[in-house]
């Protein structure tokens, strides 16, 4: 067990000063994408494009800001899908940190872009044809959510990096101690035979436990993927579904909770179908 602890601390170790320098880079882009939310709002009548440039950004608090729009009835069902589809939360930073390199990453991110437009427009066309009602009365979930999960948090730039940097790494930390841990008692064979390796149903699993509502299920999926434990479609259908708070959010008005779950559930389907259509083709 000491080696397991010591692998998990030497791979997280390597991956600190990429973290570091992703989160500077995002930060210097969100300080100037402060207004995305009210943007996405406003920007709602074009669609789901804007949507899922909105969601491809790596920061948890735009599928629960999203939630809160649509709530309100500023954001269309097909741009809130949209907005789910493409979010990856800490995905991006801890690939580029874990060794999958920067092609992975931006693969992931045109893919999920992809699909999240197409998807969007699709529901748009057929079964998510209602149009929203543009109240632009801001939701009360919709800053709190939003400035909770952004890197750019008061105190500074450096403080603000450093800050993520040590959340992410503490949760993938956590997510490594986990695996190495479940690969030394179980073994590896077991373990990719619990995620249906080689499986066209891995993707249904992951897309399954990627409704889960945590940020951290995008750091799972993402070592997952760099550990060889699942196939890229299968980390695009995990991370297609892996709206963080957003869905928390989304329930929380009795109201709505109908149309919650028809979204949700075409969340699923939608992450499901791309996830199996690019395992097929890209692995």
């Amino acid at each position: 067990m000491l080696e397991v602890l010591t692998d998990s601390a030497l791979d997280l170790v390597k991956t600190l000063p990429i973290l570091t320098l992703v989160y500077a880079f995002l930060y210097w882009v969100e300080n100037r994408m402060r207004r995305v939310p009210a943007m996405l709002e406003q920007a709602a009548r074009f669609g789901p494009l804007c949507g899922a440039l909105a969601g491809s950004v790596p920061q948890c608090g735009f599928s629960a800001a999203a939630s809160a729009l649509f709530l309100d009835g500023c954001l269309a069902p097909a741009t809130l899908v949209a907005v789910f589809l493409a979010t990856s939360d800490e995905a991006l930073p801890v690939l580029l940190s874990g060794g999958a390199g920067a092609a992975d990453a931006l693969r992931l991110l045109a893919v999920k872009l992809v699909l999240a437009a197409a998807g969007g427009y699709l529901l748009r066309l057929t079964v998510l044809k209602q149009r929203p009602r543009l109240t632009g009365v801001p939701h009360e979930h919709a800053h709190a959510e939003a400035e909770g999960c952004s890197c750019c948090g008061g105190g500074g730039a450096a403080v603000a990096v450093l800050g993520r940097t040590v959340r992410t790494a503490l949760l993938l930390f956590f997510v490594l101690l986990a695996f190495n841990t479940a690969v030394y008692l179980v073994g590896e064979a077991r373990i990719s035979a619990l995620l249906l390796s080689g499986s066209v149903l891995q993707p249904v699993l992951c897309a399954t436990i990627g409704l889960a509502p945590s940020c951290a299920i995008s750091v799972l999926f993402a070592e997952l993927y760099t550990s060889g434990a699942i196939g890229f479609g299968s980390m695009v259908a995990g991370l297609s579904t892996g709206a963080g708070f957003g869905y928390m959010i989304l329930l929380s008005d009795r109201s709505q909770r109908r149309s919650a779950v028809q979204i949700i559930a075409l969340t699923w389907l939608l992450a499901v179908a791309g996830g199996v259509t690019v395992q097929a083709f890209l692995g």
